[in-house]
Formats: structure tokens, C-alpha cells, sequence
């Protein structure tokens, strides 16, 4: 499958996209189970870039880490850059960070969860499952599919380097003060890294502390 998706606003951010499955195998879009995008429908929102704005549908396509919008009735993205500052999205706000993954920097959109002292961020991933065959003992064939993967959380200090919430131990260890009435809370309210509920109850108690 074969896609150009092109973006040019006044700053001149350019982005040309192409994606292929497997070998160069030729996928049709309407077999593949599930979907790219966080959510299919467009919601209305705004891409803050440099000093501008600009109002638009749009949609964030997980598999690839674009912003998809409509313009003059056409689809076209908005790669992460450090350009652009922040992209709201109905009650989303998604933020261009660098970040470590599989031992090289990247740019991504991360969803801003909670922001003071420590910032909060959830990164959304979707992968692409190629079609299998079935066994003997199942009986049927697997079509190609995207899997919504589990969210993973990072978080920051400051403008400080972003960090993954990996363990809750070095989570706790990470925090520069307050690291007793952390590790007790963490203990008391058993929190986990996995779960987006218990990482903002933790960053938030974290704010709250003076």
C-alpha cells in the first residue's frame, strides 16, 4: 500500500509519508483488522506552531506518530517537530518530546497528563500484526491487524530530561526531594507504573507536597 500525505503551512513544515507492510506485499486497507488511529473520527482542534495557530479536524494516528488533519478537504500531517509546541486536540493535549527507544533519540507525541513540579506524559502505540496462517489445530487463517499496545508513561522535571516510568523504585529514586513520603504513599496506595489512574495520583501528590 502506497500513501503521500502532504503538510505545508507557513513555516514551511514539510512531511511525505510512505507505508508498506512486509516484503513490499500488496495490503488491502480494508482487510486489515482494527485501526492506526487513537480514534477514528476527527475532533476538532489546533496546532500551535512557532507564533501561529491553525484550526482543524484532526486525528492521531498511533502507528505511524502523525497528526492527521483535514484541509481544503484533503488529509494531510503533521509530523513531531520541535516547531510545533503543543497540538489540542478536543480535551487532548499532545506535545513533540525527544525520547530514548531502542537505544536511539526519537521525536514523539506524547499526551500531557499533568503538568507543575513533575510533568506527567502517557505515549500511545499501535502496532501492525502481519496476517498469519492457521494451524491445523485452530483451524482458521489470522488477518493482518493494528494492536493497540499498553500505554507507557514518562514524566520530566522541569525542562529537565524525560524520563520512562519503568519500576516504581526507580521512579521514587528519580525524585530529587520528598523521597520518604513518596516510597510511603507508594507503598500505602500501591502504585503501579502500568496503570495511568495510580501514575496520576502519584504525580499529583507529588505537586501537592511543599
Amino acid at each position: 500500500m502506497l500513501k503521500k500525505l502532504t503538510l505545508f503551512l507557513s513555516v514551511a513544515l514539510l512531511a511525505v509519508h510512505v507505508i508498506s507492510f512486509g516484503q513490499g506485499a500488496s495490503v488491502d486497507p480494508l482487510a486489515i483488522k482494527g485501526s492506526p488511529y487513537v480514534e477514528d473520527a476527527y475532533t476538532d482542534g489546533v496546532i500551535f506552531y512557532g507564533d501561529k495557530k491553525l484550526s482543524a479536524p484532526m486525528r492521531y494516528n498511533a502507528f505511524q506518530d502523525l497528526i492527521e488533519f483535514q484541509q481544503n478537504g484533503k488529509a494531510v500531517v503533521l509530523d513531531p517537530s520541535n516547531t510545533v509546541k503543543r497540538v489540542v486536540m478536543g480535551s487532548a493535549v499532545l506535545v513533540p518530546l525527544k525520547y530514548q527507544a531502542g537505544g536511539k533519540s526519537r521525536l514523539g507525541y506524547f499526551t500531557l497528563l499533568d503538568s507543575g513540579k513533575v510533568m506527567l506524559f502517557a505515549k500511545k502505540k499501535i502496532v501492525y500484526l502481519e496476517a498469519k496462517k492457521g494451524g491445523a489445530l485452530d483451524g482458521g487463517d489470522l488477518p493482518p491487524q493494528y494492536k493497540r499496545s499498553p500505554d507507557s508513561f514518562y514524566y520530566r522535571f522541569g525542562d529537565g530530561e524525560l524520563l520512562e516510568a519503568n519500576n516504581i523504585k526507580s521512579v521514587v529514586g528519580s525524585f530529587p526531594d520528598k523521597k520518604e513520603d513518596l516510597a510511603a504513599y507508594v507503598k500505602k496506595e500501591k502504585i503501579s507504573v502500568k496503570k495511568e489512574k495510580e501514575m496520576l495520583q502519584l504525580v499529583q501528590y507529588y505537586n501537592s507536597l511543599q
